[in-house]
């Protein structure tokens, strides 16, 4: 009896060490059919991370921060007033150069007056001149009768020269009047050239206002997009100079870089959908489009691309970037943030 529930027992251990042993080999054997099928119609890769443009914001201007409007990882809104530096320098600057230019238009003013003040000197001295040439010539017909009737000796040499002497009086008035209108015609002409020259003196100076006006535009820092400021670093008070970064902002727009081996390159193609796994959101597929793939490898785009001409060469599988658009309809495509990492699979054409 005690034999018989022996070999019974002994043949069940061996029929479930069969089965067992069995199922294993079975299970392998259609694991490694549908990785060998899988893997000869589909392409994966790991070395995928989400991607989102990271923009710095830089100071423009030198000065003490007044007021900071943002929290640190808030969603702002294109034009969204982010940072405010104290301006009371910058407009000092701006009313200075607008009292340059008010004092500039007054120059002008002053030439333009001047010149027609001349103008009017040359009119009235013509209108002189012809009257003083009316007298020279009386006198002029003064003195020859004078001098005729001398030779007749029906006149004094007194009354002679006094004639002769209105008439130099008279010329002498004419040659006057003749040399002031010469110039005032010269004065005319040196007011009116300097009018040009008063004129692009106030546009370099209107030029100089609006430079002043646009850097004190640059103590009002906004958003240059919809996104999220990143860390916030700066305190009011604090001193900030030219070309320092103060915060950075993340931008809603989202896509996939996939590095690709270039031996899969092959069977990608732009248009062409592919899944996305999320190492942060398990048992989730996201779907994508393959959007475009870099002209170059990854490497010929860094700092220091390889140069296989020198040294010795160890050939090195190179790498394709490839741009993958994210489908946001997906409502839990909110939930990928930049650098995280993602698995990739593109079926063949």
């Amino acid at each position: 009896m005690k034999i018989t529930r022996f070999l019974f027992s002994h043949r069940a251990f061996h029929l479930l060490v069969t089965v067992s042993a069995t199922l294993l080999v079975v299970s392998g054997v259609i694991l490694a059919v549908w990785f060998y099928v899988f893997y000869k119609n589909h392409e994966e890769t790991n070395d995928a991370q989400v991607e989102q443009y990271v923009t710095p914001i830089i100071a423009r201007v030198t000065g003490y921060i007044e007021d900071i409007r943002y929290e640190e990882n808030q969603f702002v809104h294109k034009g969204d007033t982010l940072i405010i530096i104290d301006d009371r320098e910058f407009k000092a600057k701006v009313d200075l150069a607008q009292a340059e230019i008010e004092n500039a238009e007054k120059n002008i003013n002053v030439l333009q007056k001047t010149v027609e003040m001349t103008a009017n000197n040359v009119s009235v001295r013509k209108s002189q001149l012809a009257a003083a040439k009316a007298e020279m010539w009386k006198a002029k017909q003064e003195y020859d009768r004078y001098s005729e009737l001398y030779k007749e000796e029906a006149a004094t040499m007194q009354q002679v020269e006094k004639v002769k002497t209105d008439y130099d009086a008279a010329r002498s008035h004419y040659n006057e009047i003749l040399s002031s209108i010469s110039v005032a015609h010269s004065n005319t002409g040196e007011a009116e050239a300097k009018i040009p020259t008063a004129v692009a003196v106030i546009k370099a100076k209107k030029a100089v206002a609006d430079n002043a006006n646009l850097i004190l535009s640059y103590t009002v820092i906004t958003a240059p997009y919809d996104g999220w400021v990143g860390r916030k670093v700066l305190q009011p008070g604090q001193l900030v100079k030219e070309g320092q970064a103060l915060v950075s902002m993340v931008s809603q727009e989202k896509w996939v870089t996939a590095n690709f081996k270039e031996t899969q390159i092959e069977y990608l193609a732009v248009g062409q959908k592919v899944t996305l796994e999320a190492d942060a959101i398990s048992s989730h597929e996201f779907s994508g489009t393959v959007e475009s793939l870099s002209p170059a490898s990854g490497a010929r785009f860094s700092l220091l691309p390889p140069d296989n001409a020198t040294g010795n060469f160890v050939k090195i599988e190179q790498r394709i970037p490839v741009r993958i658009q994210i489908d946001e309809t997906d409502p839990k495509s909110k939930l990928l943030k930049a650098g995280m990492n993602v698995i990739v699979v593109a079926k063949h054409n």
